[in-house]
């Protein structure tokens, strides 16, 4: 039998898995559809204009990036609980089965049921309020701007992804933390180092990003060829980042 990958203990570690986590998964699932009606209710009746596909878009984006690394944060839970991670670490199973277990629900699956939820829920939305002249519509998930939120949440979801095998408590805060003080550091030294290049007082900018100047409040945005290799570098910095969390996984179960 394979020491690394076999389907048919793959299966069975999948099933057992969903048997025992279901109910709090559904429980979850739950409040994010009550969030979501609720929270869509309340922007449906405060704002005069009718929720676009632009507006759709950004809510789309906004509630996956949040909810879905808040539950990536939980999927290794049991490794955290001692009641539970010798029985979640001495399961007869491989490193790369376990770990494609937690991926799968916290990536795939997690990402098809939330699209899914969210256009019921969309659908809902465009209709319990009418506007003269205006035809309802939903966003299209296949529109070109799909890929960077689709490439910005694989991003974060494996920053969520490693801190949730790496902290044993509060993973998400913990994480969260870690992210947002590098996020800080790179945007410093980042700006230090445009105004050295460029010799001109830069704005806070994302690496990569476009450049904005404090004096005359012009910029130089990104063409289309610096925004693929953004794109590519969010993609790749996903796999080492999904990579580093396996191994990381293989060392706890030595």
């Amino acid at each position: 039998m394979n020491n690394i990958f076999n389907i048919n203990r793959f299966v069975r570690l999948l099933i057992k898995h969903t048997a025992e986590h279901y109910k709090s998964y559904l429980m979850s699932l739950l409040v994010l559809l009550g969030v979501m009606i609720l929270g869509g209710s309340f922007i449906i009746y405060m704002i005069d204009t009718p929720m676009d596909s632009n507006m759709q878009l950004v809510l789309f984006g906004i509630i996956l990036l949040l909810a879905g690394t808040m539950f990536t944060s939980t999927i290794f839970t049991d490794i955290g609980d001692k009641t539970k991670a010798m029985t979640a670490l001495t399961l007869p199973a491989s490193h790369f089965e376990k770990f494609m277990v937690a991926w799968l629900y916290s990536f795939v699956i997690f990402l098809f049921v939330y699209t899914s939820c969210f256009y019921l829920v969309m659908l809902f939305l465009v209709t319990i309020k009418h506007f003269p002249g205006y035809h309802e519509e939903i966003f299209n998930i296949f529109h070109s701007r799909w890929l960077p939120i689709s490439l910005l949440y694989a991003f974060l979801h494996s920053i969520t992804f490693c801190g949730a095998i790496f902290f044993k408590k509060l993973h998400f805060i913990k994480t969260a933390f870690v992210f947002f003080i590098v996020l800080a550091i790179l945007i410093i030294v980042n700006k230090v180092f445009l105004d050295v290049l460029l010799g001109k007082n830069v704005m806070m900018s994302l690496p990569f990003g476009g450049v904005r100047f404090a004096e005359s409040n012009t910029g130089i945005n990104t063409n289309e060829r610096q925004e693929l290799m953004f794109y590519l570098l969010l993609g790749s910095l996903s796999l080492i980042l999904w990579t580093a969390s396996y191994f990381r996984l293989k060392e706890k179960q030595v």
